[in-house]
């Protein structure tokens, strides 16, 4: 059981789902299965890396609020997940490498972006200008590494993602809003307070999604099955936002990993939809 609590520090739920989705779009691109795997594991080197450091930077504050997490807890030494965030860091450069110098520096970019949250931006309670440059970056990494382009109707997704950014952000800081304000740690929740956070992560997802749909139903012809993932992911949203403003901690966790999954299921719909890869 001890040796199980040590994976924590890789973030292995939220670090494979943003490979699958990476995977995902990879193939929606038309990349071949071997280059979407590729990928998928690179973004999860990038992944596993962010999420070491931030434990890193974390740990004399989760000494006070959540001591059993592995490192505050001793489960992983603080060599070991520095090991994790440089081998992490190194795969997901050399994949970036292997697409060509434009995905390096993009790759470069979205893994800087992660480092800076943990860093800086969040310590300042920046942390949703991190992400609102992640997620833009993560779909141009993709697709530049699957097709050689920017995503299709790149001026409409990438403005959409920089909004998602701060609204996943805002869910997981209401998730932490309780250990942040006992160990004194700013965030965007706790600058807000619980009911201005939940009126703002209510709002931009409103705002997100009837967005995607105005989007989607006017720039492309929606089959069947986008119209049914579509709703699918939007009702995913929607119970994610609930939970992330319900007062509990694992609701409150539940919520936003569900509002990223229901956004990766958006960007592969929206990819699908507006045009695959160029022939």
């Amino acid at each position: 059981m001890r040796r199980l609590r040590g994976f924590a520090v890789l973030h292995p739920v939220p670090s494979l789902l943003v490979a699958l989705a990476v995977a995902a779009l990879a193939l929606v691109a038309d990349a071949s299965p071997r280059d979407a795997l590729v990928l998928a594991v690179g973004m999860f080197g990038f992944q596993v890396s962010i999420g070491a450091l931030n434990d890193i930077a974390d740990m004399e504050r989760d000494r006070l609020a959540r001591p059993d997490k592995p490192l505050p807890a001793g489960v992983v030494p603080v060599r070991a997940a520095w090991a994790v965030v440089v081998i992490g860091a190194a795969v997901g450069l050399v994949v970036s490498a292997s697409f060509g110098p434009a995905v390096l520096l993009v790759g470069l970019l979205g893994a800087g972006s992660g480092y800076a949250y943990d860093l800086a931006a969040r310590p300042l309670g920046l942390g949703w200008l991190a992400f609102a440059l992640a997620l833009p970056a993560l779909l141009v990494w993709v697709w530049l590494a699957a097709a050689g382009t920017l995503p299709p109707q790149a001026q409409l997704l990438l403005p959409l993602a920089a909004l998602a950014g701060p609204a996943v952000h805002l869910a997981n800081s209401m998730a932490d809003a309780a250990v942040d304000r006992r160990s004194g740690a700013a965030s965007l929740a706790t600058r807000l307070g619980p009911r201005r956070s939940a009126a703002v992560l209510l709002g931009l997802d409103a705002l997100i999604w009837a967005l995607a749909w105005i989007s989607l139903a006017r720039e492309g012809s929606l089959s069947t099955e986008a119209l049914l993932t579509l709703s699918v992911a939007t009702g995913m949203a929607a119970t994610g936002a609930l939970l992330s403003v319900w007062p509990r901690t694992a609701a409150s966790d539940a919520g936003w990993t569900l509002a990223a999954a229901a956004l990766a299921l958006l960007a592969v719909t929206w990819v699908a939809t507006l045009g695959a890869a160029p022939a």
